[in-house]
């Protein structure tokens, strides 16, 4: 069988522009993929902190309520200092556990810790973009004695009663006044 040379050009594959072209746009599409898988991670890491941080409050409220029943204020400040995720039935994979007052760079990333020194549990991201730009780089949360007003009657009388709350640490300096939970 005869080939002409029109044919055999044809059959030789792709040319070098062609290949550059190629593997231009393989390479654009694989980045943006790459970005979107990145803030898809972020978001879970986010919202599995979150979940955490809803559990330990359920563990709370739970643990306060038998405290105040059994020992009063007395048993609501010692449940104050105690360590959140001893509440839980099984702590998390990414616990690492208590220590005093650790340097965080030193601690691997996507972590949960308790700092003895501050009563504070901290968690970790695996990234510095985890999490949005109005969130703190690290989650603090202190457990806090606060007094709560709530209404006797219909006369506009309060009464301040004990209670204890998870709260989020924005800034650590002022850890007792600058707290917001976690948005929601």
């Amino acid at each position: 069988m005869r080939l002409t040379r029109q044919c055999l050009v044809r059959q030789r594959g792709f040319t070098l522009l062609e290949l550059a072209v190629s593997a231009g746009v393989l390479a654009l599409l694989g980045g943006v993929l790459l970005e979107k898988l990145v803030s898809y991670a972020g978001e879970s890491e986010h919202v599995a902190a979150k979940q955490l941080v809803g559990s330990l409050r359920t563990a709370l409220a739970v643990r306060s309520a038998r405290a105040i029943s059994t020992s009063g204020k007395g048993g609501l400040l010692a449940l104050s200092h105690e360590n959140p995720m001893v509440w839980l039935t099984e702590p998390p994979q990414n616990y690492l556990g208590e220590y005093y007052a650790p340097n965080e760079a030193d601690l691997p990333g996507g972590n949960w810790y308790f700092d003895r020194a501050k009563s504070m549990l901290v968690y970790l991201p695996s990234a510095k973009k985890s999490f949005s730009y109005e969130t703190s780089t690290l989650l603090r949360f202190k457990v806090e004695l606060l007094p709560r007003a709530k209404q006797i009657d219909s006369v506009a009388w309060n009464a301040v009663t004990e209670g204890l709350e998870l709260s989020q640490v924005i800034d650590q300096s002022v850890a007792t006044s600058n707290q917001v939970p976690i948005r929601h």
